[in-house]
């Protein structure tokens, strides 16, 4: 089902959501052997930057419903926040129900909007905005609302990357990945960001520090997500050779470069870089 979580507060706007990849029998029909097993291990991102002032996310059983709104909107070749609505809605209620929900955020005249299409209604001009996982969100606004911090919202990276390490649904997982609006791009971008991530539960005596990244094999990783552009984003974990490539047009077979229902998804491929520092393919 995933989860994705939006918010726009102080003029800047941040779309968070997991990475994790659930298959079954017709989805996985969709993909070549190598595709299904990188998506499978690594996940996809889940919001893609369709124009500089226009992203789309998405949440549901059916990812291919996404695709298929990205190629109608790539159909149109000019595209405007309005056709994404409209072709969003349609495609959400000619779905069944918990098939696909989006969340699409723009920017026109330099104001920052967020709209959110789920249970047949459309919400626009939202100042935060979920889809997906109702037991993933509901553990989310705990998180976010515990604490001494008196803003909600100074909680919020922190709790969305709790719920996708230990998420009580089992559809929500992987790892954060965050979206923001670059005004001085006037363009939305994958944001750099650093992380980690430590599974295992510690018993700390008191007056010991606490081991804030625990070896890989308890589980602990950390990362650097690194923007390349609106089209791709890097995922580089520190406890692994090779990075992941998210791509909107890079695939790892032409069986899925020709696949029309893989349009535009934010898929995984392993990479390196040479002898001449240029990103290769593992």
């Amino acid at each position: 089902m995933s989860f994705v979580y939006a918010e726009i507060i102080k003029k800047s706007l941040h779309i968070y959501s997991d990475t994790k990849m659930s298959f079954n029998n017709n989805s996985g029909a969709s993909f070549s052997k190598e595709q299904m097993a990188l998506s499978d291990k690594y996940g996809i991102v889940k919001t893609t930057i369709i124009c500089p002032e226009i992203c789309i996310s998405y949440a549901g059983n059916n990812l291919f419903l996404a695709s298929e709104l990205f190629m109608k909107l790539y159909e149109k070749r000019t595209v405007s926040v309005q056709d994404a609505l409209d072709s969003a809605m349609e495609i959400h209620l000619s779905a069944d129900k918990d098939d696909i929900e989006f969340i699409i955020a723009s920017c026109e005249n330099d104001v920052l909007s967020l709209h959110c299409i789920k249970e047949r209604e459309l919400q626009s001009n939202c100042n935060i905005a979920w889809i997906g996982s109702n037991l993933a969100h509901c553990q989310f606004q705990e998180l976010r609302l515990s604490g001494n911090n008196k803003n909600a919202s100074d909680r919020t990276s922190a709790a969305f990357a709790e719920v996708v390490l230990c998420c009580k649904d089992e559809s929500v997982g992987g790892i954060m990945t965050d979206v923001i609006y670059n005004k001085s791009k006037n363009s939305f971008q994958y944001a750099e960001r650093w992380g980690f991530y430590s599974s295992k539960p510690q018993a700390i005596n008191a007056g010991n520090d606490i081991k804030w990244l625990l070896d890989a094999k308890d589980g602990g990783f950390s990362y650097h997500q690194i923007p390349i552009s609106c089209e791709e984003v890097i995922m580089a974990i520190d406890q692994m050779t090779p990075q992941i490539l998210y791509s909107r047009k890079h695939r790892c077979t032409q069986k899925d470069a020709q696949n029309t229902q893989l349009f535009s998804l934010m898929l995984p491929m392993l990479i390196c870089k040479d002898e001449s520092g240029q990103y290769v393919r593992w």
